[in-house]
């Protein structure tokens, strides 16, 4: 229950950032902040400081901020008049108003929430290279029986030290040399006790299809990890280029997902997590400790920028969509058009989240135990 109230906290306090990015730019860009809101739902406490707002609310997945001026056509705070266009530009309202900024501005309030979403994935992640991540090490727990592992006489508690003479530290260096080189004789420089030798082992090759269905033929040996690990660290300067680099990673697996599930290649079924299955993620990654923790917090955070920056009208993206049509035109699009679209999408986006958390409770077994109980 601890774990699953913590992982909840986490996920809320993600999109909390999220919109104090928001809140920060808008001010330093002189925007009126009407309201902050962490939480949704009923007010739990509010207090108010200057023109803001401030409000602890019952859910804790997140929060919201109110900017002045922010919606066209909606009544003009600290003015008795009323804006006579509801289409105007940027540059027809209060100085303090959200819409009275140049679309410039206006973008950098937009676009400072996914940034600080990516500055905390990037600050979480070099956080656990530099205290330290669990590293499984090479050594060999399973040999399966009629593969080449077990004809070159490979034994459970072997250690696998080098591989045609490039140092294994990890089984991730171990699998990666391995995979990628089906029907390749390669030379093994194995450690047993205190004792050293060196084996030629040519990994069979295998085919299969990958998470993004894409169909690849790797190379297996037939051996299997012992679990045994260790507390790898990297010191501060290095974390950063391991950082940047684990980030483009993701970023690339991340779009290459997205290409693939637009495409039909990989179902929407397998491939999407909902919120119910980011909180059962996170209170496993709580029970593990702190950098399994940090190191999930990072893919989430990363992932929630990247998502903002879809071009979907209710997103961030779909704001600095409509911005974009405002540079080119000139004016801002309809008052009428804005509203529609962003509509169809809370419509949309509130359906593809029904659908996926369906998925959740059906990929983590809730019905079957439901059925359970209620047949006893």
């Amino acid at each position: 229950m601890l774990a699953a109230l913590i992982s909840i906290l986490v996920l809320g306090l993600l999109v909390i950032v999220h919109e104090l990015g928001h809140l920060l730019v808008a001010r330093a860009s002189g925007v009126r902040i009407l309201c902050f809101s962490i939480g949704f739902g009923p007010r739990l406490m509010t207090w108010r400081r200057g023109h803001t707002e401030y409000a602890v609310s019952a859910i804790p997945l997140g929060g919201y901020v109110k900017m002045a001026g922010e919606q066209r056509g909606e009544p003009r705070h600290g003015s008795a008049q009323a804006p006579s266009d509801p289409e105007r530009s940027g540059q027809a309202g209060e100085p303090w108003e959200y819409l009275s900024k140049p679309v410039r501005t206006r973008a950098g309030i937009i676009i400072a929430g996914p940034l600080v979403n990516y500055l905390t994935a990037f600050i979480s992640l070099w956080v656990v290279f530099v205290i330290g991540y669990p590293e499984l090490l090479p050594e060999v727990g399973k040999v399966l029986e009629a593969t080449p592992a077990q004809a070159a006489g490979v034994q459970v508690g072997d250690r696998i030290r080098a591989i045609a003479d490039h140092p294994v530290e990890s089984w991730e260096d171990l699998t990666k040399q391995i995979y990628a080189s089906p029907n390749q004789p390669l030379t093994f420089r194995i450690e047993r006790g205190a004792a050293s030798r060196i084996v030629t082992i040519t990994p069979q090759p295998k085919t299969l299809t990958d998470p993004l269905g894409h169909v690849k033929t790797i190379g297996l040996i037939g051996i299997g990890p012992s679990g045994a690990f260790r507390s790898a660290r990297v010191g501060p300067i290095a974390a950063i280029g391991r950082t940047l680099a684990q980030q483009r990673e993701w970023l690339s697996q991340t779009m290459r997902s997205f290409w693939s599930l637009a495409t039909g290649r990989i179902s929407m079924r397998d491939s999407v997590t909902g919120p119910i299955g980011i909180i059962y993620l996170t209170s496993e990654a709580v029970r593990m400790g702190l950098a399994p923790l940090l190191f999930l917090v990072s893919l989430l955070s990363l992932s929630l920028a990247i998502f903002n920056l879809f071009p979907i009208p209710i997103l961030d993206g779909g704001h600095l969509l409509f911005l974009i049509i405002e540079q080119l035109r000139g004016r801002p699009l309809s008052l009428n058009v804005q509203e529609r679209s962003v509509q169809i999408s809370f419509v949309l986006l509130v359906t593809l989240v029904a659908v996926v958390c369906f998925n959740d409770l059906s990929r983590f077994g809730f019905f079957e135990k439901v059925l359970g109980w209620m047949n006893r």
